[in-house]
C-alpha cells in the first residue's frame, strides 16, 4: 500500500517570532510533510511570507478569531489524507515525530494522535471509548489540535464543533470514540512558546457539559473531596497540593452544571 500524504494546518496571527524554529522543525522531520497550509487570522507582520517562502500556500480567515471554525475553514482547503495541526508557536523537537505520528495510523481504527502534555497514566496511550466509559473524563484533553495529526476522513464524518469555544479538540476526539476509533497518544519532545490566560473554569465547565452529552463520569476527586483539598491548601499550607484556585474553579464549574441541569428540568 502506498504512504498516505500528510499535510500540516498552522493557524497564525503576528507570529513572525516563533513561525521560523516551527517551520525549520518540519524541515528537519525524517519524514517531511506533502503541504504546508497556513490559516492567516489578521496577521499585520512577516508570517504570511515565511510560510509562502516555504512553498507552502496561505488562505485568510477574516471573521473573529474561533478555534472550531478557523479549524473547520482550514480543513476545507486541505485535502491530504493526514493532517498534522500545529500553533504557530509549538515545535516538534523530535527529528521522527511524524514518522511515529504516521505509524499510529497503520491501525483504520486511529482517528487521531497527539503529543502527550505530561506523564499521566491514568489513560493508556491507545484512548478507546470502552476505556473512555470505564475511567471518565478528566479534566485534560485526550487529543491536542496544537500539536496533533488526524485522519482527515474522520473529520468529514464529523467537523470540530463550532458552538464550543474551546476545547473544541477534546469534544471531537470523544466523538471519534463514540463512532468505535482510536486516539493515540505519543511520548515525543515538543517546545510551546506561548503564555496563554488560565482556561481552568471554562474548560472544567466543558468536561461537565461532555461528560451530560455523552452520559460519562466526571474523574475527579468530586464536590466534598475538593472542598476539603482546598480549605487544606488554603489554611495548611502544604506545598504538595494543588493551588486552592484550580479546586475552586472546578467547584464553580460543577455548581454551575448542577444549576443549569435544575433549571432545565423545572421548564420542563
Amino acid at each position: 500500500m502506498s504512504r498516505p500524504t500528510i499535510g500540516v494546518l498552522i493557524r497564525f496571527k503576528n507570529s513572525a517570532a516563533t513561525l521560523p524554529h516551527v517551520l525549520q522543525r518540519l524541515q528537519a522531520q525524517t519524514i517531511r510533510p506533502l503541504f504546508i497550509l497556513g490559516v492567516d487570522t489578521g496577521s499585520t507582520d512577516d508570517s504570511a511570507r515565511l510560510i509562502s517562502k516555504t512553498g507552502g500556500r496561505v488562505i485568510a480567515w477574516n471573521g473573529p478569531y474561533h478555534h472550531a471554525r478557523v479549524l473547520n475553514h482550514g480543513l476545507r482547503h486541505l485535502h491530504t489524507d493526514l493532517v498534522l495541526v500545529l500553533s504557530s508557536h509549538t515545535t516538534l523537537e523530535d527529528d521522527d515525530a511524524v514518522e511515529r505520528m504516521l505509524g499510529a495510523f497503520t491501525d483504520p481504527r486511529v482517528a487521531c494522535v497527539s503529543a502527550r502534555w505530561d506523564d499521566d497514566p491514568f489513560y493508556s496511550d491507545a484512548i478507546t471509548w470502552d476505556e473512555l466509559w470505564a475511567k471518565g473524563l478528566k479534566f485534560g484533553s485526550i487529543y491536542s489540535n496544537s500539536m496533533g495529526m488526524l485522519r482527515r476522513k474522520a473529520w468529514t464524518t464529523a467537523p470540530f464543533d463550532e458552538s464550543l469555544v474551546t476545547a473544541e479538540d477534546y469534544a471531537w476526539a470523544i466523538e471519534q470514540l463514540k463512532r468505535g476509533g482510536i486516539c493515540k497518544r505519543l511520548h515525543l519532545r515538543f517546545g510551546y512558546e506561548r503564555s496563554g490566560h488560565d482556561r481552568t473554569f471554562e474548560f472544567a465547565q466543558l468536561v461537565f457539559q461532555f461528560a451530560r452529552r455523552y452520559k460519562l463520569r466526571v474523574a475527579w476527586l468530586g464536590a466534598l473531596r475538593s472542598m476539603q483539598q482546598m480549605l487544606t491548601a488554603v489554611f495548611m499550607c502544604r506545598p504538595d497540593s494543588a493551588p486552592p484556585a484550580l479546586h475552586y474553579d472546578r467547584l464553580k464549574a460543577w455548581a454551575a452544571m448542577r444549576f443549569t441541569a435544575a433549571s432545565s428540568f423545572s421548564v420542563r
